[in-house]
């Protein structure tokens, strides 16, 4: 018998998965956790709280499903993006890791845009430069923080850092240093044009390869905290988005993912390197040197849901947000809801975007509160997925529903009305974490390849949710409206997003 190990790195979490090779899941173990906020729009994570979560599933993992140490054929990652970890000469942590919720870089985006020009980096990284990148982090860092940047001798990704515990060594893949703004996406190799013209050393960043290959052993060290088997193989892994896809069994174009998890995101597999010229989503590499895929990505998704559920009850159960959500008929009777409560990527790229109720009266309730968020979210995909159909011309043959936002039958319908896209869902769990274990048996020769792997182990539900017609001419006039309201508001915005962080002592970034 093998088995295959996947721990996915959250924002909120690490899961480890114990997978069979058959694809059963014999154990999802998971330990939670926050992230800092120092001061308004911060975010950060102490690695040392990833590892420690990390070595409580994996023993977790293991002692609930009875596996033994050497039936583990290999151990796969999958990782939060764009975050940056800045390790010492011995591999220890410099200071907490910047993840990729942090808006405090608007002034580092705009120095890039600047020096580079908005559009030669879109030409090198595919994509627009973002507050929560690598790239932009690493400059604050320069700037605000020298004598640790100085202490810096290596950077990596959340997801590494694990990797590097487990194994001693420390590299990256391809799919998560495409989202730091400073990898050449067409060639796969980090762009020494930005790396030189941001004044960054070249010895900071480490060796690329692909998500299956294989990345060193479990050491001495390792096995001794974790129980694991000294000598077992680890693969790389991949970005988080990367590895939920080959969860859902989506490696070949046509097929797109539509995820409701602590952010939202739309990702669909690329046979070229394309990317959008207007510089509103995201182009990266994907599984191998010649595979890319597009994203678009809404930063507060279920995040907002959580945020107005906290507001309302936190005992509420999101049971009973569905029960009272569906007592509102769709367009919630003309409220709507931008989601846009830590900035917004997708279309806007603006982190300086903020969140608003429009239309309230005094008819509506906690549950139209609760269905226009739900709605808001939903509309928010819906920005991403034009971009990909419309404006850049990709086939969609299917869409498949992932995160949270798939375990509601309501927010399964939403999905597929305002989309209208009929909405399938994978019949395994822990898609991420299932990607991760995948990529371990690509990587070390279970599989002959992901295409092999996802046709054998992974299924969908034979029946979608399919869209109300009766509703679609309701939901694009609601649209319509959605759509102009960030134009409409955008300089208010703008106007309280800095009196708030000159009240708050934030000041400029």
């Amino acid at each position: 018998m093998a088995v295959l190990m996947g721990i996915d790195l959250g924002t909120s979490s690490v899961k480890t998965v114990l997978m069979h090779e058959s694809g059963s899941l014999m154990a999802i173990a998971q330990q939670e956790y926050s992230f800092d906020i120092p001061r308004e729009g911060w975010a950060e994570q102490d690695p040392e709280t990833w590892w420690k979560a990390a070595v409580d599933t994996i023993r977790s993992a293991m002692h609930t499903s009875g596996v033994q140490p050497e039936e583990i054929r290999g151990i796969g990652f999958s990782g939060q993006m764009h975050g940056l970890v800045m390790l010492d000469g011995s591999g220890k942590p410099v200071r907490k890791a910047i993840i990729w919720c942090d808006q405090r870089t608007k002034h580092q985006v705009d120095y890039i845009n600047q020096t580079v020009g908005e559009q030669r980096v879109g030409e090198i990284v595919h994509s627009p430069v973002a507050v929560g990148f690598m790239g932009p982090s690493l400059l604050w860092m320069k700037e605000h923080e020298p004598d640790m940047y100085r202490q810096t001798a290596r950077v990596v990704l959340p997801k590494d850092y694990i990797r590097f515990k487990l194994t001693g060594t420390i590299s990256t893949d391809i799919s998560d240093a495409a989202s730091t703004t400073l990898l050449d996406v067409s060639s796969g190799r980090w762009s020494d044009e930005l790396i030189n013209a941001l004044g960054f050393r070249q010895e900071l960043f480490p060796d690329i390869h692909l998500p299956d290959t294989p990345a060193g052993e479990i050491s001495f060290e390792a096995a001794d905290v974790t129980g694991l088997k000294r000598g077992t193989p680890v693969v790389h892994g991949g970005a988080d988005q990367v590895m939920q896809a080959v969860g859902n069994g989506i490696v070949t174009p046509g097929t797109i993912s539509v995820t409701i998890g602590t952010g939202g995101q739309v990702l669909s597999p690329l046979d070229r390197p394309l990317y959008d010229s207007r510089l509103r989503a995201h182009g990266f590499n994907f599984l191998t040197r010649e595979s890319w895929y597009f994203m678009g990505a809404s930063l507060s998704a279920g995040l907002s849901l959580r945020w107005l559920r906290n507001i309302l009850d936190p005992q509420l159960p999101y049971r009973e947000v569905d029960r009272l959500a569906s007592q509102v008929p769709p367009g919630s009777e003309g409220l709507l809801f931008l989601p846009y409560l830590g900035g917004e990527r997708t279309p806007h790229m603006d982190a300086h975007a903020r969140g608003i109720f429009f239309g309230m009266t005094l008819n509506h309730k906690r549950s139209h509160l609760l269905r226009s968020v739900m709605e808001g979210v939903v509309f928010a995909l819906k920005d991403s997925l034009n971009i990909l159909i419309n404006d850049l011309g990709q086939p969609c043959s299917r869409v498949i529903a992932s995160g949270g936002g798939m375990t509601s039958s309501l927010w399964l319908q939403m999905q597929a009305d305002i989309l209208q896209q009929e909405i399938y869902i994978s019949n395994m769990k822990e898609q991420a974490g299932v990607g991760a274990a995948i990529t371990a048996g690509v990587g070390t020769g279970l599989f002959e390849s992901y295409q092999q792997a996802c046709s054998e182990l992974i299924s969908l539900q034979e029946t979608p949710t399919i869209p109300d017609a009766s509703q679609k001419h309701q939901y694009q006039e609601y649209y319509e409206l959605y759509r102009q309201l960030y134009g409409l508001n955008r300089d208010a915005m703008h106007t309280a997003s800095r009196l708030s962080r000159e009240r708050t002592g934030g000041g400029k970034s």
